[in-house]
């Protein structure tokens, strides 16, 4: 038995979700990891490139030469920083998993994934998945109904850019 299956509840109840849940993955993230250490590095990381691929573009040999020999500490620091930034994720998915596996079909349904929770004006089918035509019980009919576990995809990445910029972490 569902509590909410309806669009606008839905709809909501996702955006809410995905907040709480990026709010918590934000959390945490700062929590296990230098945001200033990681920030100055990625820096770091991403002048080297830049400077690289401009010697590249300017076939200046002498430079890129140089950069080069700096090429093994680069990668180094590139490693080092998808690492410290999976720590966290992996902190973070078991909660995920268990209010995606046992939360969701209690208030949504079993087949949660699937249900309608918002409704698109336009056709996504070419995007990543099929809509649905959407009956609301006040009889107005969606054409192009978008599946909640989409929907969440959809609000998830939208509240964790904001998030992540509100907290000063990009």
């Amino acid at each position: 038995m569902a509590f909410i299956n309806t669009i606008p509840e839905i709809t909501i109840f996702i955006i809410g979700l995905s907040i709480a849940i990026s709010l918590g993955s934000v959390l945490t993230r700062k929590q296990f990891t230098d945001v200033e250490k990681t920030k100055k590095q990625q820096k770091e990381v991403s002048e080297y490139n830049k400077q690289l691929r401009g010697a590249m573009m300017k076939r200046d040999k002498p430079l890129e030469a140089k950069l080069k020999k700096k090429e093994p500490q680069m990668k180094q620091m590139q490693a080092k920083l998808a690492r410290d930034s999976l720590k966290p994720t992996f902190i973070f998915i078991v909660p995920l998993l268990l209010v995606w596996t046992f939360v969701l079909p209690e208030i949504i349904g079993p087949d949660w994934f699937n249900v309608p929770a918002a409704s698109s004006p336009i056709s996504m089918d070419l995007i990543m998945f099929e809509t649905q035509k959407v009956t609301l019980e006040s009889g107005e009919v969606y054409e192009h109904g978008v599946p909640t576990f989409f929907w969440y995809l959809i609000s998830s990445i939208s509240a964790q850019g904001m998030i992540m910029k509100l907290m000063k972490m990009t």
